[in-house]
């Protein structure tokens, strides 16, 4: 009986064993199944994050090359015109092979824009060669001076200036090749002068009592040491000369119908107070230089209430007109009409004189010319800019007539082209870039690339065309991004 009790309990010992062998095998069995489908998963997962890394730098790469693509689409329309897309527009690139398509063309009109800058309506803003300045106090001890420029108008440089004083005007200036301002300061019974370009500021100047008067004219250049020089004058013949880097002055008179004022050479139109004969009368309210009678010299015109006046850089004659009446607008078109000036005389006339040779004769200007201008006019070609009834207005020998701000207004030339009109609001700048050149052209492109023997679609590309004297200009973004 024991015997079999052994057996039986060995039996079950076996049994038990081989349930224990057979369990381990099942366990291990399924965590090597375990382990394999991890493998598989986590090799799967690799997979496919090398392939969607891949994929990333595969979208990046083909978004580089088309984004450089459309530059070099950009600058074969800028070298070649419209004429750039009519063949194949086609281009390769780290492997990246772009094709753009046409599918749009129509006009943009004149080419705007729009700076942010709070305030901008109660600060100087001075147009410097191709940059705007703003001058403006921030707080009761410090002024700011804030460059603008690029085609998007970005704040390049900034710099605090410690003074009690308010920035009144200022005039551009070009010092050591940089574009650049003279800013004039007052308050507290003194004035101050201040240079300052895209590197910081250069030179100052703080004179005792206030030097600029409502009409005062500003001219600055430089000096044969490289000073920087400043010429104010109050519109009546005279005016003071400041070598802002000594602080020395010096009294300017000139005839009656001048002011002093600078060739844009640095020579000096004005001599010193008392060697000039000088009888008073009206104030010029405008100065503006060119070669007026087309002899290759540099000429400058002053305007009066009641006078235009040019001063001959060929041979130092002075050729003044002034009919009877009120100068009500004056202009300088080169190739069409030169120099020229509406007067409404005593009996409410009105009547055009231009500079000739040997002085002004009247003339019958074109209809264009009898829009209803007041003060200084600007042309190019068949195409007048200024201001009617004080509207900043367009207008062309056609019968083309724009207006482009309604509100006060002022002009420059901040991209190098032509003049440019400005509006300052609170909350910053509008600008019309060189209206005087008419609409833009607006071409749409879709691209397609092919990488990696892979075509896959791009973006939507816009480029905007615009012609002026100093050439073409192309502009590109993506399409529902502003430029």
């Amino acid at each position: 009986m024991k015997n079999k009790t052994k057996t039986q309990n060995q039996v079950k010992t076996r049994t038990s064993r081989q349930a224990n062998c057979g369990a381990a095998l099942l366990i291990a069995l399924l965590t090597a199944v375990i382990v394999m489908l991890a493998a598989t998963l986590l090799i799967g997962l690799t997979r496919r994050m090398v392939t969607s890394h891949q994929n990333r730098i595969d979208v990046a790469q083909i978004s580089l090359s088309e984004a450089s693509a459309a530059d070099g689409l950009a600058n074969l329309i800028q070298e070649n015109g419209l004429s750039a897309v009519s063949g194949n527009l086609e281009f390769s690139l780290d492997g990246v092979f772009t094709e753009f398509s046409l599918i749009e063309s129509s006009s943009i009109g004149i080419r705007q824009g729009f700076f942010s800058h709070p305030g901008a309506d109660e600060a100087v803003v001075i147009s410097a060669g191709n940059r705007l300045v703003i001058a403006e106090s921030i707080d009761a001890t410090t002024a700011l001076i804030s460059f603008y420029s690029g085609d998007s108008f970005q704040n390049t440089a900034e710099f605090e200036i410690t003074t009690d004083l308010i920035p009144i005007t200022g005039t551009p200036f070009s010092f050591e090749e940089k574009n650049g301002v003279i800013v004039l300061f007052e308050g507290s019974g003194k004035s101050m002068l201040c240079v300052v370009t895209s590197e910081g500021v250069q030179a100052t100047m703080v004179i005792e009592g206030r030097i600029y008067t409502q009409g005062s004219h500003l001219s600055g250049n430089i000096s044969g040491n490289s000073d920087p020089l400043l010429i104010i004058s109050s519109g009546s013949g005279n005016g003071t000369l400041y070598d802002i880097a000594t602080g020395q002055t010096q009294n300017l008179s000139s005839p009656s119908g001048t002011s002093p004022t600078f060739f844009s050479d640095g020579t000096v139109y004005g001599s010193p107070a008392g060697s000039s004969i000088n009888f008073g009368g009206t104030g010029v309210k405008d100065i503006f230089n060119g070669d007026f009678n087309n002899d290759g010299r540099e000429d400058i015109a002053f305007a009066s209430n009641y006078s235009l006046s040019v001063y001959s850089g060929a041979n130092g004659q002075l050729f003044r007109n002034a009919p009877g009446g009120s100068l009500v607008s004056w202009g300088s078109i080169d190739g069409r009409m030169g120099l020229c000036g509406k007067w409404r005389l005593y009996d409410g006339t009105e009547q055009w004189f231009r500079l000739g040779y040997d002085g002004f004769t009247e003339f019958s200007p074109e209809l264009v010319y009898d829009a209803g201008w007041s003060g200084r006019f600007y042309g190019s070609g068949n195409t007048l800019l200024g201001f009617i009834e004080g509207i900043a207005s367009v207008a062309s020998s056609s019968g083309y007539l724009l207006e482009l701000f309604s509100e006060e207004s002022f002009t420059g030339d901040v991209d190098g082209a032509d003049l440019d009109f400005f509006h300052s609001s609170k909350d910053g700048i509008d600008a019309f870039f060189n209206p005087a050149n008419g609409d833009g052209v607006q071409l749409t492109f879709t691209a397609d690339n092919t990488y990696r023997s892979r075509t896959t679609s791009g973006q939507t590309r816009i480029f905007s065309i615009y012609e002026s004297n100093d050439g073409r200009r192309v502009f590109h973004n993506l399409e529902g991004v502003k430029q």
